[in-house]
């Protein structure tokens, strides 16, 4: 199976207590769909055996004899980011009702036409797609911000071994990816540099120049192959079995081999270079890149042939000027570094700057020294100037890259947003009718009908809610974004005022220490208040309950707390509390839509801060969250216009 095929496969868990219902599931399924790998269980047991990484979807009947599918779901969810389809002949409107709450991805029917398989594999296709695209991307975004931040330590190796363990630090940093070896090419055949934790006995370097290649072994293991190539190739870096490995990884790679391929070329010329002086100049007569001798006070000796292909220079046209005079304006500072550290005798380098060229073009230059020093003094620099031009526009398509993929975040919030609102007007139909049908029709009906139209009635309000929570979370980041100063006591004043209702109700007792003001975002400050304390009186069974809201100041941050004597978490459960409608497991149920603590999470992260909890079952909880001090106030608006009235209107009428 070669790769592509290994990327479109998709590997179903279906789970029935029926053993007909799983042979003709997978006959009709693996029949359907020839990229699908149905793997049959009975029990519940054997699906947890079974789950892993490798799996892309689970099927699951509803009614089984060791738990149903509602729950079967909820514990899949737990410990595997994979979607779930409830698949069942004898369900209803409650039972799909449930296994939505529950977290179920879809709700399709058994049927005795067998054509309805080709429906079921539309849709294990469909969610299993989107869930691997979703986190391929995040992966992908993740990796690349990574590599950014961590790709100055190529420059600190000093031979092949250094370019080589830093290769597969930034592997394992970067992608998660421990085991393979390191490669260089002599007269053109591969030498190991090193192997880590890598099988390396019987392999070959097959159409190596044709880029990187994904090879599946005979144990049906992965293998990628990474070729180091600047100008010419170098060597390769080699991964085996790269766990989660995705054709977003393909152009990191690429670009990780460039410049592991332009540490190597700097250590190779700098190496050769202090071999010997006369070893120097017959090697720098036929290198690409420029190498240059100077004085130490920068005047230039000598300058490679290889300036003319790079600058557009002869390089007798150079002797005698200053090293300085090619360098652009902007950048002269950097070269303060190099001067001084070079009359002090010490090596050193610069990671970038710009040099222009006789046409007055701008190239990019990394530049590396070594003083040559002669009774204490320095005599000399050897200067090998490297040119990363074509590195530098990698890294700026490398940025389009990830602009294109920020703006497909946003496009993605929008079109949230617009659905959403497009959501409501429908479901704002349903519940109107409803209510119309029970209040004039209500007496013509059993209670079984009319039981019907008060469950359409709620889960509209409840579909209506998770809406409304959906767009509080699109905006957030888009909408309200100013900052200016806010009295925090006068705040949570307004907020005790808003749920004065359920605290009447509750009879709970609500207590603020002194707040201080603080620069922040006055709209989501009072959202982020308002569900924190709402949930301490709302999850609790204390009489009364009790809600205390706590400061403190820290250096650069003001640190809050809002802690309740509620029912409390599990520990077990405490990293589920912030994911976007979870709903944590409790003995009674308790109203919501679970997206409330999400929302919290980021208002405090969109200002830059952190949230965390600490909660022990039946003890209460503490919610602590944190605000910079440095957040900056907005610019104010002076020029606001007047408010347009009827009396204002007849002025130009």
């Amino acid at each position: 199976m070669t790769a592509v095929d290994e990327h479109s496969r998709v590997r179903v868990l279906h789970i029935d207590d029926e053993e007909e219902q799983l042979i003709f599931a997978k006959l009709f399924l693996e029949e359907a769909d020839p990229g699908f790998e149905i793997v049959s269980v009975a029990t519940p047991r054997e699906l947890f055996d079974e789950l892993d990484a490798s799996v892309d979807c689970v099927v699951a009947d509803y009614i089984m004899p060791e738990m149903d599918g509602v729950e079967l779901c909820w514990r899949v969810k737990q410990k595997a980011s994979v979607p779930v389809i409830i698949y069942t002949g004898r369900g209803s409107e409650v039972v799909a009702e449930a296994a939505f709450k529950s977290g179920v991805d879809d709700y399709v029917r058994k049927e005795i036409d067998p054509i309805h398989y080709q429906v079921l594999a539309k849709r294990i296709r469909s969610h299993s797609e989107t869930y691997k695209r979703l986190r391929e991307q995040t992966t992908y975004q993740e990796r690349l911000e990574n590599l950014r931040s961590n790709l100055h330590i190529l420059t600190e190796a000093r031979n092949i071994k250094d370019v080589a363990d830093t290769t597969f630090h930034l592997l394992e940093w970067v992608f998660g990816y421990r085991d393979g070896s390191f490669w260089v090419f002599k007269d053109l055949m591969p030498v190991l540099v090193h192997s880590y934790g890598s099988d390396i006995q019987g392999f070959t370097f097959q159409d190596i120049d044709t880029g990187v290649i994904q090879e599946v072994q005979d144990d049906e293991n992965l293998r990628v192959v990474v070729p180091l190539r600047d100008n010419e190739l170098v060597g390769a870096f080699v991964i085996d079995n790269p766990d989660n490995y995705s054709t977003y990884d393909t152009r990191l790679l690429e670009f990780l081999g460039l410049l592991v391929a332009q540490s190597i070329h700097r250590i190779d010329q700098m190496e050769q270079i202090q071999a010997s002086e006369e070893q120097f100049r017959s090697i720098v007569e036929n290198v690409q890149d420029v190498i240059v001798l100077t004085r130490p006070e920068g005047v230039i000796s000598y300058i490679s042939p290889s300036c003319l292909d790079i600058f557009g220079y002869n390089p007798d046209t150079l002797v005698s000027k200053q090293w300085s005079d090619l360098v652009h304006d902007d950048d002269l500072p950097k070269l303060e570094e190099f001067y001084n550290r070079a009359q002090s005798g010490e090596r050193g380098s610069i990671n970038e700057y710009r040099i222009l060229t006789n046409l007055g073009d701008i190239r990019w230059v990394q530049h590396s020294w070594t003083p040559l020093m002669s009774g204490g003094e320095v005599k000399l620099v050897v200067n090998a100037v490297n040119d990363i031009t074509w590195r530098k526009n990698t890294e700026t398509a490398l940025q389009t890259s990830l602009e294109e993929l920020e703006q497909t975040n946003r496009d993605l919030n929008d079109f949230t947003h617009i659905v959403s609102h497009d959501l409501k007007a429908p479901l704002m139909t349903i519940e109107s009718f409803s209510s119309f049908l029970l209040e004039d029709y209500g007496k013509a009906l059993d209670e079984t009908g009319r039981d019907f139209l008060n469950k359409v009635i709620e889960g509209s309000d409840r579909m209506v809610d998770l809406i409304d929570n959906l767009l509080t979370l699109s905006r957030i980041g888009r909408k309200f974004t100013d900052y200016n100063e806010v009295d925090l006591n006068q705040l949570v004043k307004t907020v005790l005022e808003d749920l004065q209702g359920l605290i009447n109700e509750t009879g709970a007792v609500v207590s603020v220490g002194s707040l201080p003001s603080i620069i922040g975002q006055e709209v989501w400050l009072n959202q982020l208040f308002l569900n924190l304390i709402g949930n301490g009186i709302k999850f609790n069974e204390s009489k009364p309950p009790r809600v205390e809201v706590g400061y403190t100041e820290l250096d650069e941050m003001h640190h809050f707390t809002v802690k309740d004597n509620g029912i409390g978490i599990p520990e077990d459960q405490t990293h589920l509390l912030f994911r976007v409608f979870q709903r944590l497991a409790t003995e009674k149920p308790y109203p919501g839509t679970g997206a409330g603590l999400s929302i919290c999470k980021k208002i405090v992260e969109s200002m830059g801060g952190n949230i965390g909890v600490e909660s022990t079952k039946g003890f209460g909880t503490t919610f602590y969250f944190t605000i910079p001090k440095d957040l900056p106030v907005s610019r104010l608006v002076t020029n606001v216009p007047e408010e347009l009235t009827a009396e204002k209107l007849s002025e130009f009428l």
